[in-house]
Parts: C-alpha cells; structure tokens; sequence
C-alpha cells in the first residue's frame, strides 16, 4: 500500500528537479534588462542653446541647474541638474509646481517631471505660467528633499 505512493512521490521529485530549474531559466532570460542610471537618459538637443545657468537657485544643496531651449522650438524648456557629489537619497522624483510646497508634501497641481538622474535632461511641462518651483521629492521618505524657485523662464 505504501510502495505505489513512494513510487509516484519519486517520480513527482525528480520531474520537479528538472522541471523547476528549467522554469528558473526560462523566467531568468525572459525578463527585461534594467536599464542603468543613463542608459536612456536623453541628452540636450544638438540644436539647444543655454537660455539660463543657475548656481545657489535650490535651498539645501548646491545643485547646479542649467536650462536649454531649442531653436526650433523656443517655447520647450529643458533643465540638466548637476551635483558634483550624488545624492545619498533613494527614489528622488523631480516636480514641476507653480506653488511652493507647504511643509513636506507636494501641491495638489504639481507635475512629475521624471526621475532624477544627474546630467540627465528634463523637458518641463511649461504652460501659461513660465515661472514656478522645482521640487525633489524622496518617494521612500515621502518628503520634499528641497526645493528651487525658478523665475520666469522665456
């Protein structure tokens, strides 16, 4: 009575000692690669000129901010964020708002720019108002890493 079991339960383990490392395998080499830090990072435009170069423009940290804007399309606005020394902060996601965040969490109207990445270049979603702030935000923490007053931007 025990014999038929103990034969079906080996034959069970030793289809799963070649089944489960294949599915391993096949799992592995399916996902998608991760991109790096600036694997997909868009570069400024061949075509940008520097509209602005700005130092001491955020209120904790010596981020250096320049601002692009195309020939072609003036209108569009890109900023680069550069700081010599990387941020030791998880998850930094850059906003764009009109309003000045109150205490640690973001205004209602702001917008995610993307993730922050230095040298990496920002289109920001400029509309009627060409003037407002910059906020890193820290997605682990939920709090506003600092903040940038961005004058108008032509």
């Amino acid at each position: 009575m025990i014999q038929p079991l103990r034969t079906a339960h080996r034959r069970i383990f030793v289809a799963l000692a070649l089944v489960l490392p294949a599915i391993l395998l096949a799992g592995i080499g399916a996902r998608h690669p991760r991109p790096g830090p600036n694997l997909h990072a868009p570069e400024v435009p061949a075509t940008a000129y520097l509209v602005r170069e700005a130092n001491g423009l955020w209120r904790q940290h010596a981020i250096e901010s320049k601002f692009y804007s195309r020939s072609d399309r003036p209108r569009d606005i890109y900023v680069v964020l550069q700081l010599a020394p990387e941020l030791n902060e998880p998850d930094l996601l850059l906003y764009w708002a009109v309003n000045v965040p109150q205490g640690n969490s973001l205004p209602s109207e702001a917008q995610v720019v993307g993730a922050y990445i230095s040298g990496k270049a920002f289109p920001l979603p400029l509309e009627k108002e060409r003037a407002g702030h910059l906020i890193l935000f820290s997605l682990a923490h939920h709090t506003v890493f600092d903040i940038a007053r961005v004058e108008t931007l032509p």
